[in-house]
């Protein structure tokens, strides 16, 4: 025989021989898949016929499936299964940490992440995720590590310094956490860490500054989650109206339009009808500048949700910035009719009234309103302006005691107790309410200036 056939025929046995390797990989992996395969739950109508089409397309798109609708036992043996017949893929240990982490099991969590990132070094956030489950697992050191580590990647992620200054205010090294959040700030801006910051500036002393923080987070709201395209992708799949909302908002709140569009979009496909919907989609609308489409879509809100007060509030709004206050106060109107607890609607009544003139009845809806949100401390004030401007002046004051028991430090209760004080006489209460005043950082320095000069005028030396 000669060389160059013996050459041939040791390649033909060596295909041979990896055909038959990759054959039986092969049908080792399905008999995994199958094996993770979750028993289908007794469900009707589209969600159960894709679940049939996932079972044939395979466990990589039936464990989406299940995980996109909340299924998220049947998710997780999917994606066991294929993290055992995928072992390199690293987008299934990461989903499962996810669950995992949802239902409280951090530790499996934290070992599905490191292993996550063993295959996907660079996927920041596993990293992140890593990170929030290893501080709340009392592992300071490793924490520290999985931050630091995405901040190599992204020298100015807000969620990893976010994460950081934790460490740091649990250390006690409140300026270090201070520095991390302010750069958090400006990177998310704003979004990333505002109730971290107030309390750091709490653990420096400064309790001004975080009661000031804390109100500006309060009227804003937080976003905690850093994107994920391998978590964010599955909602692709979502068929439940609801969880698409939800989804819509965070995305929104993230700053990402286009994908909250997308998921919005989606959601009032499935459910045209869903009130919620309706309301995320006006909101939406809002933020792009499209006031027509808003309105249509918190007109189609109370249509199918009359009691959905928030959206009656959102199109009286938007028909006194078109200057159509007579359908602004047909609107209002409907709402209260179908709201009469509402605080919000009150509130815009009183609103109402008091610019008419009609001080009196202005104050009975402020009341009302009150009454509703006890701790609208906003309304607390405007209800004291009403009270003064028909000389019940107890009253009024007491209604700036209310602001300041739902808000300590709320700037525009601080101020008017000052002019009171001032114009009372009351030189003691005047000085005391003052200080308050210059310690606020919400208050202007004009005005805080102004209120001095005011003292000075009315008592004839500094206060």
């Amino acid at each position: 025989m000669t060389t160059k056939r013996k050459v041939a025929i040791g390649a033909g046995a060596a295909l041979v021989i990896a055909a038959g390797a990759w054959v039986w990989h092969d049908q080792a992996q399905r008999a995994v898949l199958r094996a993770h395969r979750p028993l289908r739950p007794a469900l009707a109508g589209e969600l159960a016929e894709r679940i049939a089409g996932a079972e044939r397309a395979g466990l990589a798109a039936l464990g989406q499936l299940y995980h996109a609708n909340g299924f998220l036992p049947e998710a997780a043996q999917c994606y066991r299964g294929l993290a055992q017949a995928e072992p390199r893929n690293a987008k299934w240990p990461h989903r499962l940490a996810a669950i995992y982490a949802g239902a409280g099991r951090l530790e499996d969590a934290a070992m599905l992440w490191q292993r996550t990132l063993r295959l996907a070094p660079d996927y920041t956030p596993a990293r992140i995720r890593l990170g929030d489950v290893l501080l709340k697992l009392n592992r300071p050191s490793e924490a520290a590590a999985a931050y630091a580590a995405v901040l190599a990647i992204e020298k100015e992620n807000a969620f990893a310094l976010a994460g950081l200054a934790r460490l740091d205010l649990a250390a006690g090294r409140a300026a270090a956490a201070r520095e991390k959040l302010e750069r958090a700030a400006a990177a998310s801006g704003g979004r990333i860490g505002a109730d971290l910051l107030a309390t750091a500036h709490e653990q420096g002393g400064d309790a001004a500054r975080a009661a000031a923080i804390r109100a500006r987070a309060k009227a804003s709201g937080a976003f905690h989650d850093p994107a994920d395209p391998w978590l964010d992708e599955i909602m692709d799949d979502c068929l439940d109206a609801y969880r698409l909302t939800v989804a819509a908002g965070f995305a929104d709140h993230a700053g990402d339009a286009a994908r909250a569009q997308r998921l919005i979009t989606r959601a009032l496909q499935i459910a045209p009808g869903d009130a919620a919907a309706q309301f995320q989609s006006g909101l939406l609308a809002l933020k792009r500048g499209d006031a027509a489409a808003a309105r249509a879509a918190f007109e189609a809100c109370v249509r199918v949700a009359p009691d959905f007060s928030d959206g009656w509030l959102r199109l009286v709004e938007l028909h006194s910035a078109a200057r159509n206050e007579p359908a602004a106060a047909q609107a209002l109107a409907a709402g209260l009719a179908r709201n009469p607890d509402s605080g919000a609607l009150l509130a815009e009544q009183a609103r109402r009234l008091a610019a008419a003139g009609r001080t009196a009845d202005a104050v009975e809806f402020y009341e009302r309103s009150l009454g509703a949100r006890p701790d609208d401390a906003d309304t607390a004030v405007k209800l004291a302006g009403a009270y003064f401007r028909i000389e019940r002046m107890p009253e009024g004051v007491a209604a700036l005691q209310r602001a300041l028991a739902a808000e300590p430090d709320h700037p525009g209760a601080l101020t008017t107790l000052t002019l009171h004080a001032i114009g009372a006489g009351d030189e003691a209460a005047a000085r005391a309410w003052l200080g308050r005043v210059r310690t606020q950082v919400r208050v202007p320095a004009a005005m805080a200036q102004e209120l001095g000069a005011e003292f000075r005028r009315k008592f004839g030396r500094e206060p």
